[in-house]
């Protein structure tokens, strides 16, 4: 008998005795290794988000959006942006870029609706 024969021979011995521990290895790695959370941080770009009212307005909008960490939320009025930590296995930027959106303001590249933009306080509809 060769070398090789008696190995592989050793080896399938092993793996039909231990199989149920193999298995059971298999499935802990596998569950074990699998993300639970995955919480990011996102600035977006709000160009009319001209003063505390507006502020206000998004952030209640981004405050709706569940998945997101609503203590987390801050916003930059002077460079018009909004920081959010988010869970990402739950939504993405797109979700809390649409909720602005939906809100009456554009978002990174997401512009506003229109039909909410038109029933905006006229604090936040100020040309910039």
């Amino acid at each position: 008998m060769s070398a090789l024969a008696i190995c592989i021979g050793w080896w399938y011995y092993a793996i039909m005795k231990f199989r149920k521990y193999i298995v059971l290895i298999a499935v802990l790695v596998a569950v074990l290794s699998c993300r639970q959370r995955d919480v990011r941080t996102v600035e977006i770009r709000v160009p009319a988000m001209i003063n505390k009212a507006c502020v206000e307005h998004v952030v209640k909008a981004v405050m709706a959006v569940p998945g997101v960490d609503k203590e987390s939320i801050e916003a930059n009025l002077e460079k018009r942006t909004i920081s959010v930590k988010y869970e990402s296995l739950q939504l993405a930027i797109k979700n809390i870029e649409f909720a602005i959106a939906e809100a009456g303001f554009a978002a990174n590249e997401v512009p506003a609706k229109e039909d909410a933009a038109k029933k905006l306080p006229p604090e936040c509809t100020a040309s910039n």
